[in-house]
């Protein structure tokens, strides 16, 4: 597929899923209730492709393994980012999750034993000053900063994702897809009698697009874009998800878009874009 049509998919993809924030936070299902109906139905949809691959039989019990690690960390990942939208607002949540971009560079620079600069480290700090900027106070007895603190934790668990999959990146896509959904879904299940099922058709409808369109559709061309693109268009594509969250807050659910959280933004957004610009030029000078 052409590059200009690839950057369309990703935008698309990454448009559709900035409205997750928006129809969590509207919903009255709780973030258990979310996350049980988002998983089942990505698990159902991506079953029968995985069933006619047959490759899951193959599996060696390390990759086995390699499939749960990355299912449980991706349930607590969304376990974590339901409970923060919840508990704070849908824009300070996505804002909170675009911190996943710095927090992956720390994983890496532990794990992998990759260098970080100095001017890194100094991104690194920017972004999370965007976090404590928005937060209302120091304390984790507010919703908000207890959302703000749950929603970090969140985007480690996020950044830890891309190191996971790298290191099980033999197994197919189609199949590390099913297991992320698959193995996250028994994440929840113990969960179940905190879930509420009282639910409107508004609910219902909500949890259905959110599966459906935010999930298996949105994902599906996430995965194409991103592994297609250039590592640095992908990485930018994926910073307008915080807009996105941003003026679909305002519109459907009427939450101010304050200085102080514009400041935020800026401070998130910019010195993530910032430090992916700066990585992609010293790798390619260096090369």
């Amino acid at each position: 597929m052409p590059k200009s049509k690839l950057i369309i998919v990703g935008i698309i993809a990454v448009l559709t899923m900035s409205a997750v924030p928006v129809l969590v936070k509207s919903t009255t299902a709780n973030e258990y209730t979310v996350g049980i109906a988002r998983l089942a139905i990505a698990v159902l949809a991506f079953m029968p492709l995985v069933v006619l691959r047959g490759y899951l039989l193959k599996l060696s019990r390390k990759q086995w393994l390699q499939l749960v690690t990355i299912g449980v960390v991706f349930g607590f990942h969304w376990l974590t980012y339901f409970m923060s939208i919840k508990l704070a607002t849908a824009a300070i949540a996505a804002l909170t999750i675009l911190t996943y971009s710095v927090q992956y560079l720390v994983l890496a620079h532990l794990f992998n034993s990759e260098k970080v600069s100095p001017i890194e480290w100094l991104a690194i700090g920017v972004c999370f000053a965007g976090c404590i900027v928005v937060a209302p106070d120091f304390s984790l007895s507010n919703d908000v900063s207890l959302g703000i603190a749950i929603g970090l934790l969140s985007a480690l668990f996020y950044a830890a994702m891309p190191l996971l999959h790298q290191r099980a990146s033999d197994i197919g896509t189609l199949e590390r897809t099913w297991a992320q959904f698959f193995f996250a879904l028994l994440v929840f299940i113990p969960l179940w009698g905190r879930a509420n099922w009282d639910l409107t058709r508004l609910d219902v409808s909500q949890l259905l697009v959110l599966g459906l369109v935010c999930t298996v559709f949105s994902h599906g061309l996430w995965v194409k874009a991103s592994t297609e693109l250039p590592a640095l268009y992908a990485s930018m594509i994926y910073f307008l998800y915080l807009p996105g969250a941003l003026i679909g807050s305002a519109l459907f659910l009427g939450e101010p878009i304050t200085p102080v959280k514009i400041l935020g933004c800026v401070l998130v957004f910019g010195s993530s874009a910032a430090l992916a610009i700066y990585r992609y030029r010293r790798r390619h000078l260096v090369t």
